[in-house]
């Protein structure tokens, strides 16, 4: 993982292989050879071997990158986006985990990520070309995912995806055909549910370990959506 401060640029570099980033957070722009490009939480830049890039930032940044050997004709885009369950980020995630921390059989979980994220990328070079509306609700459903536990504001994501609040309300509205606010409930209520049928967490636990002010906060939602009470929904031996 890369952290850089703000102002902190990375300057013009090469490598001998293939780099590929993924962003976590903050903004950047990224020159790749002779294109620019803007970089925000959920993106991917890649690089093939040989082609000069570099990082400029004002409002600093956190990133995961890695070095893949492969062919320099290799069909990857230079950019694409995440989607809403960071298939992508995920797949970074596990393979900087299984360098920094290798677990049995190392060698094969890595071919096996590298194998998934391969995929992936060829099958978003067809699809580089999305509104950046969509990218910004895809950013921001990444952020709700990453942070439903906590108190979120979403004059806080906005800001961090470089968009208004009121901005981000029309996309979400016109590409989602909801609001942020309600997707945000949908997320802490499947976490919940989770907790309540696959553990022996007290309900105050579960409450806190997904976003809710109270017990009662949390059986008023689950009652909302299910019709029953969470005691109900995890039997006697739970509750």
């Amino acid at each position: 993982m890369h952290v850089a401060p703000r102002g902190r640029h990375f300057p013009v570099h090469a490598h001998g292989s293939w780099e590929l980033v993924y962003y976590l957070q903050g903004r950047v722009r990224c020159p790749i050879g002779e294109e620019w490009y803007d970089a925000m939480p959920g993106t991917v830049l890649v690089t093939p071997p040989g082609v000069p890039h570099a990082e400029y930032t004002d409002a600093g940044y956190t990133n995961r990158h890695i070095q893949v050997q492969a062919p320099a004709s290799q069909a990857w885009p230079r950019v694409c986006y995440d989607d809403g369950d960071r298939s992508l980020g995920r797949i970074f995630d596990a393979l900087t985990q299984e360098v920094a921390h290798p677990g049995p059989d190392r060698d094969d979980m890595a071919r096996l990520l590298l194998a998934e994220l391969d995929l992936r990328l060829r099958r978003a070079r067809a699809t580089v070309d999305v509104p950046s509306g969509e990218r910004l609700v895809a950013g921001a459903e990444r952020l709700v995912e990453e942070r439903f536990a906590s108190r979120i504001r979403i004059a806080d994501i906005a800001a961090e995806l470089g968009v208004s609040p009121s901005g981000l309300r029309a996309y979400f509205a016109r590409f989602r055909g909801t609001t942020l606010r309600a997707y945000l409930h949908a997320v802490r209520l499947r976490h919940a549910m989770g907790y309540l049928r696959n553990s022996t967490l007290t309900l105050q636990s579960i409450a806190e370990l997904t976003g809710y002010d109270s017990v009662s906060h949390l059986s008023r939602h689950v009652k909302a959506a299910t019709g029953a009470s969470p005691g109900t929904l995890r039997g006697p031996q739970r509750s």
